[in-house]
């Protein structure tokens, strides 16, 4: 396939996720406006960050009056992921160079991890990646977009309704690996409760940041991956070796 061509059809299989990434793009807008950021911030952190978990979790902070420190911790926990989703991306084209790498990554989300680590052999090149990458981003700052415009217009109860919409994201994403394994679940479980305890004694932001610490190097400790998932990983991270 021709460049041009593995370039639409990136931003074609990139359609999926834009049905996903619009509306929690709009409810994370109307959560920040909420939050006592001005449209302009709003739509700025959305160029500039580019994780909704990321977003939602400093949004969140910000409202309970976090430090900026809490806030990077915080923040650089939740997407830490991207550091190894990046490198598995990348193994598939080791003949990039280390700038273009380094800008391309910021751009690397769950999604587009997804769909490009599990694509043929034949597609995973740039135009590809870059095709669908323009695509998902574009989406994600519309979606910050159209909420600010609707926070404006909506009704008041209408535009809460919507901020309630970031934590059925979370536990969108939790549910799955809880009903899967239960020892995740009780890690969450477990650390639910730890931050509700600690938030007692100190600061409610630190107190997030201590418990995500603890029942994560907790978890890592006493949850082992299968076999299946270690087969898996290893699958997508060696691709481009396997193919040589």
């Amino acid at each position: 396939m021709s460049s041009r061509q593995l370039f639409f059809l990136g931003m074609k299989h990139g359609i999926p996720v834009v049905l996903g990434y619009i509306p929690v793009g709009i409810a994370y807008a109307v959560s920040a406006l909420q939050a006592g950021f001005s449209p302009f911030e709003t739509i700025l952190m959305s160029f500039s960050v580019y994780s909704g978990s990321g977003q939602v979790l400093g949004v969140g902070m910000t409202a309970q009056g976090a430090s900026l420190a809490a806030i990077f911790i915080g923040t650089f926990l939740i997407n830490f992921r991207y550091f190894i989703m990046s490198a598995c991306v990348f193994n598939r084209m080791p003949y990039l160079k280390a700038p273009i790498k380094a800008w391309t990554s910021f751009y690397i989300t769950d999604e587009t991890f997804a769909i490009f680590t599990t694509a043929p052999e034949e597609r995973a090149k740039l135009p590809y990646i870059a095709g669908l990458i323009i695509l998902t981003y574009s989406s994600w700052i519309s979606g910050a977009v159209i909420g600010v415009i609707a926070n404006s217009i909506l009704p008041g109860w209408v535009a809460a309704g919507l901020g309630i919409a970031l934590y059925a994201l979370f536990i969108a994403l939790v549910v799955p690996g809880c009903k899967s394994n239960h020892k995740i679940a009780l890690m969450v479980v477990m650390t639910a409760l730890f931050n509700c305890l600690l938030s007692l004694f100190i600061d409610g932001s630190w107190a997030i940041v201590i418990s995500t610490l603890l029942w994560a190097a907790i978890g890592a400790c006493l949850i082992k991956p299968s076999s299946k998932e270690r087969g898996r990983s290893l699958q997508n991270c060696n691709v481009a070796e396997e193919s040589k």
